[in-house]
């Protein structure tokens, strides 16, 4: 129960793209007695060290493994007032449909119990909203008194509690991308109880959802060996068929394609089944819209895999996925870490033809 209570603190921690303090407060926590370093970079990136046995004595490692996952949730912030209601622009991709009757938290001054009204049916019908028609009622009559309390530029986040539902599905906002930081916060746990040659590094990157940010610099800054992000993916539900997402709690998901550094996608795969840890494929063929791109094109390029966890009702208040992917997913990171050898850079190195090395 110690990972689960874990994305229950987190998923109801408020932590919109700029603003995740809250949430590095719990993880730097969180991870102190799981990482041999913890810091906190300019950029508001997490960053932990779990050095391997090799940097623990003397030898240099031999390698080292980055597994990130981004902090940050899609949200609001104040852009102006309207006879004691406020106007909202949107931090990261929100459905607007799923906005009206919301309740959310809006950090002013001081912090205000927030809701998104909506238009009585009995007056007709309701139509897929504009942002300039989108308004949140604090309960105050007029901008005058709003101003003392609220100023433009701040952050309003979705009031969302963290439930269980039946057959292993949990339920909570900000599940994109917590339960994936959670997941390389228990491998973390899982690999105190097992050697391992290389250094793993996890970091918790800020700023996803406006432009993968965080990893772009923290992955400028660590610029690891090897790279597996985390993020969560589509699980069929109504409305996502089987050819658009895969099922939860069928495993995590491989992301296949040319983006993705092929040995390293193999030997994932190789460990998912030797050690039978339940995982599905999906094919992306372009930029994955994930931590991933951002790694694959820092500097030189680091060889970057991802992993995705399926998740229904993506960017909502009720982001649902199986925890037994969670656990799967940790197991399946913790596995691969402990099984990096002094040679796996030779191993999983792109090797050109003969012809071409020696031309």
């Amino acid at each position: 129960m110690e990972g689960k209570e874990l994305l229950r603190r987190l998923s109801e921690a408020s932590g919109i793209s700029g603003q995740e303090g809250v949430v590095r407060e719990i993880l730097v926590e969180e991870l102190r007695p799981l990482a041999d370093e913890v810091k906190i970079d300019q950029m508001g990136n997490v960053i932990a060290l779990k050095r391997g046995d090799a940097s623990k004595g003397d030898e240099k490692s031999p390698g080292r493994l980055l597994l990130t996952a981004h902090t940050d949730e899609i949200g609001l912030v104040v852009s102006g007032f309207w006879e004691g209601f406020l106007r909202v622009h949107p931090v990261g991709g929100f459905d607007r449909r799923a906005l009206l009757g919301q309740e959310v938290v809006v950090h002013g001054r001081k912090v205000l119990p927030g809701v998104i009204g909506a238009r009585p049916p009995h007056l007709g019908g309701q139509d897929v909203p504009q942002w300039k028609d989108i308004l949140v009622d604090v309960g105050m009559s007029s901008d005058d008194d709003l101003r003392d309390l609220v100023r433009i530029g701040d952050p309003i986040t979705l009031r969302g509690r963290f439930g269980e539902l039946m057959n292993d599905k949990i339920f909570g906002k900000a599940f994109d991308d917590r339960s994936c930081v959670v997941a390389i916060v228990e491998a973390l746990r899982i690999l105190q109880d097992y050697r391992h040659r290389w250094d793993v590094i996890f970091l918790g990157a800020v700023q996803e959802e406006i432009g993968h940010k965080g990893a772009f610099t923290g992955g400028y800054s660590v610029f690891p060996d090897l790279g597996i992000a985390l993020d969560v993916g589509f699980a069929t539900q109504p409305g996502v068929g089987k050819g658009q997402g895969h099922e939860a709690g069928k495993g995590p998901m491989l992301a296949l394609g040319p983006a993705f550094h092929r040995p390293l996608v193999e030997e994932l795969k190789t460990v998912a089944d030797r050690w039978n840890i339940p995982h599905q494929q999906e094919v992306i063929t372009g930029p994955s819209g994930t931590d991933a791109w951002a790694l694959q094109v820092i500097r030189s390029g680091i060889p970057t895999a991802l992993i995705s966890l399926p998740l229904r009702s993506m960017h909502t208040a009720v982001e649902t996925i199986a925890w037994s992917d969670v656990e799967s997913a940790a197991r399946w990171l913790a596995q691969f870490a402990a099984g990096l050898s002094d040679d796996s850079r030779e191993k999983m190195a792109i090797r050109l033809p003969e012809e071409v090395q020696n031309a």
